[in-house]
């Protein structure tokens, strides 16, 4: 169940760093294909929901092929992982009522586009940091990687690629929220 779960995360990163790219340029220049953002966002959230019940299952009924209580004691990275999940799965809702607003054109307060940027950040945050702390515990569940060193390097260049795109998604969302009439 977990090679299963970690062959839907890579497709799911693959979606994921699509819709984001595509959504980035669509705020930032105004361009916007219904069927390409949507057929997007639909995949996209078809996996996640996938993925999260896959991971629900293993964790919570599989223990993940360890013993209950060992995640408390076992590392940083997967409190994160497990914390971040949490969160996406909150803040989704959000996501794509604030994304419902936008191609709709609705009118909004300060307050409200305030309140979409700073959920929109958590949520992209979050998004991030899980992919960050999840890709390479991906690779070593599918036997791809054994070495420490890297691990740290896949790690490491993850995370440069996230915070990257973190500032993409980031700036055009922002850019478009001070934009929007």
């Amino acid at each position: 169940m977990k090679k299963v779960n970690a062959c839907i995360t890579w497709i799911l990163i693959l979606l994921f760093y699509s819709h984001l790219l595509v959504m980035s340029y669509s705020l930032a220049t105004g361009w916007y294909d219904y069927n390409i953002c949507k057929t997007l966002a639909r995949a996209t959230g078809v996996v996640i929901s996938i993925h999260a019940i896959l991971s629900i299952i293993v964790v919570l009924f599989m223990h993940d092929g360890v013993k209950i209580g060992y995640y408390a004691k076992r590392n940083t990275k997967t409190i994160i992982q497990r914390a971040t999940a949490i969160i996406i799965l909150i803040f989704v809702h959000l996501h794509v009522k604030a994304f419902r607003f936008i191609v709709q054109g609705t009118h909004l307060s300060t307050a409200d586009k305030i309140f979409i940027l700073v959920t929109e950040f958590i949520f992209f945050g979050a998004n991030f940091l899980h992919l960050s702390v999840s890709f390479s515990k991906s690779l070593i569940t599918m036997g791809l990687l054994r070495s420490d060193e890297k691990e740290k390097l896949i790690n490491k260049i993850v995370l440069a690629i996230n915070v990257v795109l973190m500032c993409v998604a980031t700036i055009s969302l922002t850019l478009f929220i001070i934009k929007w009439k």
